[in-house]
């Protein structure tokens, strides 16, 4: 009988001690998003849903023009999680470039698939790199979204242009951009692969492709030193909507972020739930498919890791020593 009654006490132990576990998750949190459209926010939808249907947290995507809108949020803890690309999080984190101050309370949950950015034209036009846009009505200011008047005007430096070199079509943020595309008004957008908004133009336009940026070394050490953290990357002729022939993008990373005031545990949970339904991530949403468990950690982060996040890479064997001490060094800029 005492043995069974210890059984029992531990049990009741375990069960205790799991409840206190999730008394620190919060029911609902919020994640922020660039605009419906845009591949953040169907990242920031897939993501979500997993979430919601995995743990007891539901959660809420929230659209906004860009990070610049809901970073001041994230930082007062109003917003709990957030998608945002590795330039975004490094100029925002210390308050350089486009950021006239520093967000200290952005970490890094998960490193996310890689971004592909370029121009995007009608099927049919004569232009066929970056080069060729010289001349040709652009998107440009976007003052709700300015990383993206940043990325975009490094893909114009990877072939020695700038915004004197074309003619400007001010918009506001990414989908006034893909709008002004469908109603003509610009020779080309500016979007990623795999976006919504590429989608419906190639629906509405008869067909639309992707240009090449520079990816020679020139041209990726002019966009580099435009865009922290960007690099030229090729896809294949036929491997998405607008890739008609082999094309280079200029490509950066996106990141899972949360707010320092999300709970350890609740950023624990929320990592372990992602990478233990990994592949159902890219099986169901197609914008997610790059988002492997290979690229979760990285030493090529630009911003420092939420202690929950660091909690569960280490019982996965992924946060080596090198890893702890560029979290050091992040946390000390």
């Amino acid at each position: 009988m005492k043995r069974f009654a210890g059984t029992g006490l531990a049990v009741v132990a375990l069960v205790v001690a799991a409840g206190f576990a999730w008394a620190q998750v919060p029911r609902s949190a919020t994640l922020a998003t660039h605009a419906v459209g845009s591949s953040s926010n169907a990242i920031g939808t897939g993501i979500g849903k997993v979430i919601s249907r995995y743990t007891p947290i539901t959660v809420r995507v929230q659209p906004f023009a860009g990070p610049p809108a809901w970073l001041p949020s994230m930082d007062q803890g109003e917003t709990d999680m957030g998608i945002i690309t590795s330039p975004d999080a490094a100029t925002s984190y210390k308050g350089i470039v486009l950021y006239k101050r520093p967000f200290k309370k952005i970490r890094i949950l998960m490193v996310g698939g890689p971004l592909q950015l370029s121009f995007y034209v009608q099927k049919d036009a004569a232009i066929e790199t970056v080069a060729d846009l010289k001349g040709k009505k652009i998107p440009t200011e976007y003052p709700g979204t300015p990383i993206v008047r940043l990325s975009s005007t490094a893909a114009l430096a990877s072939a020695g242009l700038t915004y004197n070199d074309i003619v400007k079509v001010p918009v506001s943020d990414l989908a006034a951009g893909a709008q002004a595309f469908l109603e003509s008004r610009t020779d080309a957008g500016w979007h990623t692969v795999g976006s919504p908004a590429v989608e419906e133009a190639n629906a509405r336009r008869a067909g639309v492709k992707f240009v090449s940026v520079n990816a020679t070394a020139e041209g990726a050490k002019r966009m580099a030193g435009i865009y922290p953290g960007s690099y030229p990357s090729v896809f294949k002729a036929g491997s998405a909507t607008g890739i008609v022939k082999n094309t280079a993008f200029l490509t950066s990373d996106y990141y899972l972020v949360a707010s320092t005031s999300l709970s350890d545990e609740a950023a624990f949970q929320i990592v372990s739930t992602l990478w233990a339904y990994n592949q159902e991530l890219g099986a169901a949403f197609p914008a997610l498919k790059d988002w492997r468990r290979d690229r979760m950690v990285t030493d090529k982060a630009f911003i420092p890791y939420h202690p929950g996040a660091i909690k569960f890479f280490k019982e996965k064997g992924l946060w080596t020593k090198e890893m702890d001490t560029l979290q050091a060094k992040l946390l000390g800029e």
